[in-house]
């Protein structure tokens, strides 16, 4: 299960990061929970704003293109420099066949720019931070710069402080990233919509340590297909 390998990871980090990290995340993870992101969020039976962006490749997509080959499934990410985001980008592409096999198609969106984990690397990140990052995946990731779609989609927010602070002493350049810098990120959202563009079912944690799991998503898809 996908949310408890990110529980165990967020543990493993207790354990071994210095105090005065830890004391960082955890300020800004309690932050970031009291925020109104979900009163904020499109809903399910709300329409899904439209987009048209790029691709890792460079190519456009747009909601309809996706939309006219059956259901879509849309799931936000904050980068490669976030470690729970790869655990849910490599846990999404391990069952990427199953999710395909209902019919849908499998977008990530991120304000990051493609080549971030060249980026990350030559940023002067920790290397384990660097080896977490996901590389490659078998599924569009849709560069939204200044996070204008995740804004439409109501999931944006400002990093705290204290989170700019852990970036900053782990060496994490987020405008190198982003070309951005506003430090807004999408929560974890993930949507799965139907082929009239109607949203069918969200998930809006306003938590980045929790995710949806492959098994939430297939049941939605299973809801559109009855």
């Amino acid at each position: 299960m996908l949310n408890q390998k990110i529980r165990e990871t967020a543990q493993a980090f207790r354990e071994t990061l210095p105090a005065e990290l830890s004391a960082l995340i955890e300020q800004g993870a309690g932050e970031i929970s009291v925020l109104d992101i979900i009163e904020h969020a499109r809903k399910t039976g709300d329409q899904a704003p439209d987009f048209s962006l790029n691709n890792q490749k460079g190519e456009s997509r747009t909601l309809n293109d996706y939309l006219a080959n059956g259901p879509l499934v849309v799931t936000f990410y904050r980068g490669a420099w976030c470690p729970y985001c790869n655990l849910q980008l490599k846990e999404y592409n391990d069952h990427l066949a199953e999710i395909t096999a209902a019919g849908a198609t499998l977008v990530a969106i991120t304000p990051e720019k493609p080549g971030a984990v060249d980026i990350l690397a030559s940023s002067g990140a920790p290397q384990e931070v660097v080896d977490m990052a996901v590389r490659r995946v078998e599924f569009d990731v849709l560069h939204d710069p200044g996070n204008r779609i995740a804004e439409s989609y109501g999931v944006v927010f400002t990093l705290p402080e204290s989170h700019r602070q852990l970036l900053e002493q782990l060496h994490v350049d987020i405008e190198a990233l982003t070309d951005d810098a506003s430090f807004t990120f999408p929560d974890p959202a993930t949507y799965v919509i139907a082929p009239t563009g109607e949203i069918a079912w969200a998930f809006v944690p306003n938590n980045y340590r929790k995710r949806a799991e492959v098994e939430q998503i297939l049941t939605a898809l299973q809801g559109i297909a009855s």
